[in-house]
């Protein structure tokens, strides 16, 4: 299984590439840090399984650069993107946010999203490092999705 992780928190990433590594059987995984370079990732190389987080930066910090603007949902903009170019993928948001600054909660997220990328969209893990409930949602979206693990 080939996946993308597209995630801007390097403790997060670790956290993720180590749990995918130790448990299923990936023959590789990839790291993008913001939309835009998880967007110019997807629209260059397939993968099975992306791990998206909901919270970004647009771009990449650069030594001379700050990333751009933050966007607060840059994985639902991801979603659309993977939808408009028919990118054939599943997702799973992993987001550390159980309500957003808007008010908008974690299940109404994952009421939305589902409603409008059900094709593509797994479903939403909450993330708390250090509980372990998130690898639980994780393992179980990911083996009821690839009948084949």
């Amino acid at each position: 299984m080939k996946v993308l992780i597209i995630e801007d928190d390097g403790l997060k990433f670790k956290h993720l590439n180590k749990y995918m590594d130790e448990t299923f059987p990936v023959s590789m995984i990839e790291w993008k840090k913001s939309y835009q370079s998880g967007l110019d990732e997807l629209l260059t190389n397939s993968y099975d399984l992306i791990l998206l987080d909901m919270s970004m930066h647009i771009y990449e910090e650069s030594n001379s650069e700050g990333g751009g603007n933050f966007e607060t949902y840059a994985g639902k903009m991801l979603l659309e993107e993977i939808e408009l170019y028919n990118i054939i993928t599943k997702v799973v948001v992993v987001t550390g946010y159980d309500v957003y600054g808007d008010g908008t909660t974690l299940g109404s997220l994952k009421d939305e999203l589902r409603r409008n990328h059900g094709e593509y969209y797994l479903g939403t893990v909450y993330f708390v490092s250090k509980e372990e409930n998130w690898k639980k949602e994780l393992y179980s979206l990911i083996t009821t999705s690839f009948n084949s693990i």
